[in-house]
């Protein structure tokens, strides 16, 4: 589905089926992406993370979108993996690892 070239520039490893897969940087930033990742797709109308939830009701051109935007998100990771401080990028917090109580 990616069509772009900045995910073959990128350590990712790719889990799952292709209706329900995941992704993980291999990188010790990580989290740090998934993150960037939350935050940029909001902007663009997307509620998204590494792991990715097609349905029969995704029509082609909202998968287009989605995956034309992630493919430019991925750019922007690897200038961070080249040096660019992510810390710079980041809006909010860094997204929790685990599932657990916030209380």
């Amino acid at each position: 589905m990616l069509n772009g070239k900045n995910y073959l520039k990128l350590n990712i490893k790719i889990n799952g089926i292709p209706a329900l897969c995941s992704f993980t940087f291999k990188s010790e930033n990580h989290n740090l992406y998934k993150t960037f990742i939350t935050q940029e797709m909001l902007k663009k109308g997307f509620l998204a993370t590494n792991v990715v939830y097609a349905c029969v009701s995704h029509k082609e051109n909202i998968l287009k979108k989605y995956f034309k935007e992630l493919d430019i998100i991925f750019g922007k990771i690897k200038e961070f993996e080249n040096g660019k401080n992510i810390h710079n990028y980041l809006e909010a917090k860094q997204a929790t690892q685990s599932f657990a109580r916030l209380n």
